[in-house]
């Protein structure tokens, strides 16, 4: 892309250990696994696609490290994928949904909401301040 303002490239990134580097994703629309970080994403179209894959409408990290049952509900856009590793230290399994894609109606078919779960909204103002992008 060509812009007429001379721009620096972002610099882009991630902390790991053991319980990142042993945490396993599952995508629901490709219905595959995969990893926490993507290197090989670097440097394609959008090098955030390296947290998580990139923008998806629902995933799962599952941390076999984790010593506790707790589990944590992350609504959120697509920079939440960039976070949500970091929290995964004090949950067993991080649930990702972005509304963007996904519709809520759905969302009981993939989450028993009836788990004691922590639930964290995270979206940015640019999402929140026309919530018509939200199903």
């Amino acid at each position: 892309m060509i812009s007429p303002c001379k721009l620096e490239p972002d610099t882009l990134t991630y902390l790991t250990n053991s319980t990142l580097e042993n945490a396993v994703v599952f995508d629901y629309e490709s219905m595959c696994y995969s990893k926490v970080y993507m290197p090989d994403m670097f440097g394609g179209m959008d090098s955030y696609d390296v947290f998580l894959s990139g923008a998806k409408a629902l995933i799962t990290i599952d941390n076999p490290e984790g010593d506790s049952n707790k589990e944590l509900i992350l609504f959120r856009d697509s920079f939440g994928s960039s976070i949500a590793p970091l929290l995964l230290e004090g949950y067993s399994k991080i649930t990702l949904v972005d509304l963007r894609y996904i519709s809520t109606d759905l969302l009981g078919n993939y989450i028993d909401f009836s788990l004691n779960q922590d639930v964290l909204f995270l979206y940015n103002t640019q999402v929140i301040n026309n919530s018509y992008m939200l199903k």
